[in-house]
Order: C-alpha cells, then structure tokens, then sequence
C-alpha cells in the first residue's frame, strides 16, 4: 500500500468565508421567516420587518461576493469557477459518486466541488432576483406572466430545493472524505493526501497566516481510496 502525507492547505480567504456564511444565514433567516409569516401564530408585522431587513442584508451579502471575484486571487477568483477538462471529468465523477449514493469513491478536489461550482454563479443570479422581486412584492408589475409575489414564492422554493441538496451534499462530503470539507469554510484549510514520493511544486492558493503546505494540482485530483 502506497504511503500517502496529509497536506494542509489554505484554500478559502476569510472574506469568502465571511460572504459565505453571511449568504447561508442571510437564506435560512429567510427560509424561517417567511414560513413563519404563512403558517405560524405570530407577530405578522414584526416577521415580515425583519424578513425585508434580511433579505436587503442578504442582498448586500450577495452583491460583495461577486465583487470579491473580481478582487480576490486564487479560489476565490472568478476564473476558479470557468469551466475546463478536469473539471468535466471531476463532474463526472461526482455524478458517479451522488447517483450511487456514495458507493463510488469520492473524488478529490482543491477548491470548488467541480458538480457544484458551475452552479453557484446562477445560485447568486437567483438570489439577486428573489431579493429584487421581494422589494417590490406587491407592485403590480407581472414578468413572464406571473405577478411579483408569484415569481418570488417561486424562486424562494428554488432556493430553498438547493439550500437542501447543498447541506446534504456537504455531510456526505465530509462523510466519505477525507479533506474537511464543511471545517475548510470555517478556518479556510482543507486536508490532502498526497503519495509521499511525490515532489510537488510550490503553489499558494492565497496569503495568509498560516505558512501555506504546497501540493501538485495533478496530485489534488486523482481519486481517494
């Protein structure tokens, strides 16, 4: 059996991070509210203040995670989420790994999930729309047919299918990996296992803190056992 080392690596900046959480909140606050407003015994006024509140902060939240992908380096540079070969053949493999219910190994990524990295880009654009719909939930106004409040009810259920998918995709990820999926958005270090022959050549994902451990994308890659 080959030897493998453990590299830690810095792979999420804070402000990523930072967004990160602020959007997941922003969304569950959301989520919560708005059940709360349709089917609870409570304070309609009060919810539906502090759902108009969230959802302009949530909005904010968005708009400076796109901002940081025209400012920040590394992953968290909006060329980290273009598409190339790898990342189709790394999609491939996670359709493999999610169809059989975790029965394919796992592959390994550095960075972005390669299934769901070309979807957060739309994620954001929904968000934007929810968010814009929400503020002028009861103006006339009508797109495609359907009136304001229609057109945010539905992109809210939308959001709320892929918040679902999302959290249980996390936990399985964590379940059947290895590199610390769910505490890499936390602290920003994720955890490879590298062959120990191997030589990688010097790569920094961002600066930061903590002196970063250098692994070989091509290493990073390649299939966990």
């Amino acid at each position: 059996m080959q030897q493998e080392n453990i590299r830690c690596i810095p792979v999420w900046s804070g402000w990523v991070r930072l967004t990160h959480w602020l959007i997941a909140f922003g969304v569950l606050f959301q989520i919560v509210s708005a059940w709360a407003i349709q089917h609870g015994n409570v304070d309609y006024a009060f919810w539906r203040d502090w759902h108009m509140i969230s959802g302009q902060l949530l909005l904010i939240s968005v708009v400076g995670r796109i901002i940081l992908l025209f400012l920040l380096p590394g992953s968290g540079h909006w060329r980290a989420l273009l598409p190339d070969k790898a990342q189709w053949d790394g999609l491939l493999q996670m359709a493999r790994f999610y169809l059989s219910f975790g029965k394919f190994p796992l592959p390994n990524w550095f960075a972005h999930n390669p299934f769901w990295r070309q979807l957060y880009p739309l994620l954001w654009l929904v968000l934007i729309a929810a968010c814009a719909t929400g503020l002028v939930y009861n103006a006339p106004y009508t797109l495609a047919g359907l009136s304001m409040h229609s057109l945010h009810g539905n992109l809210a259920v939308l959001i709320s299918g892929f918040v679902i998918l999302h959290v249980l995709a996390a936990f399985l990820h964590d379940l059947k990996g290895k590199g610390a999926a769910i505490s890499g958005m936390i602290n920003g270090l994720r955890y490879f296992h590298v062959a120990a022959a191997h030589k990688p050549p010097p790569e920094t994902p961002f600066k930061g803190s903590t002196p970063p451990v250098y692994v070989s994308v091509d290493s990073i890659k390649r299939n966990t056992p």
